[in-house]
């Protein structure tokens, strides 16, 4: 699985992503069998999270380094979690070829502008919502790559600002969630705890698991 994509908006008004690693594929389960690297293998000995109300970051962070601190506590809760449902996980670094087998995990935190457009979420940019809607999505590795979303054309019908007024700073460009993969929607607030992280991760490796025993043919080769 891939790092959640969360960009970031800095003092100086550019715009950087945190993270950049990837979390490695999980692979998908078979029913009642045994499950391997193809499958997927049962753990033993994993840490159960604790649940907290401590913040994820702290209130002198800067927008970097909450979205660093964000990502990778969502990241390690869904190892954690799907190693406990018995999935093979693999969080990739940077930069490292994906895997051949398996599916591939992946998401992307927007927020929702005044026209109900979905943008990519700028932490630390002001923006008055007070969640984010974070989309998730799964893969399979033995096919050709398909993105989670595209950009929208900033000229397309419908995407201009209100009459006199200039585009608003705050958000990252429109996208839209492409139909490539089953995709999952699931709203965090922008000042989380870790207690709701790890409660999101439960949630989406429930989803993942119901997901890949309705659908079998997400694994499909």
């Amino acid at each position: 699985m891939r790092d959640f994509e969360l960009h970031v908006m800095n003092a100086s008004g550019s715009v950087t992503a945190a993270g950049g690693s990837e979390t490695g594929s999980s692979n998908a389960p078979a029913s009642n069998a045994p499950r391997s690297l193809s499958s997927i293998t049962p753990q033993s000995g994993t840490p159960a999270g604790s649940k907290t109300r401590r913040p994820v970051w702290q209130e002198t962070d800067l927008p970097q380094v909450r979205a660093s601190k964000l990502v990778d506590f969502l990241s390690m809760s869904l190892l954690r979690e799907l190693e406990k449902a018995g999935y093979t996980a693999h969080r990739a670094k940077a930069g490292e070829a994906r895997g051949e087998k398996g599916v591939l995990l992946r998401g992307v935190f927007t927020e929702t502008d005044a026209q109900n457009h979905i943008r990519l979420a700028l932490l630390g940019s002001g923006a008055p919502a007070r969640e984010f809607q974070l989309y998730w999505g799964v893969q399979n590795l033995a096919r050709a790559d398909q993105p989670l979303y595209e950009v929208a054309n900033p000229d397309s019908p419908g995407l201009e600002p209100p009459e006199g007024k200039a585009p608003d700073g705050r958000y990252g460009p429109v996208i839209t969630v492409t139909s490539f993969a089953p995709v999952g929607r699931i709203a965090i607030d922008k000042e989380p705890t870790e207690e709701q992280v790890q409660k999101i991760a439960v949630d989406i490796v429930a989803s993942l698991t119901a997901l890949l025993d309705a659908n079998p043919a997400v694994m499909a080769e």
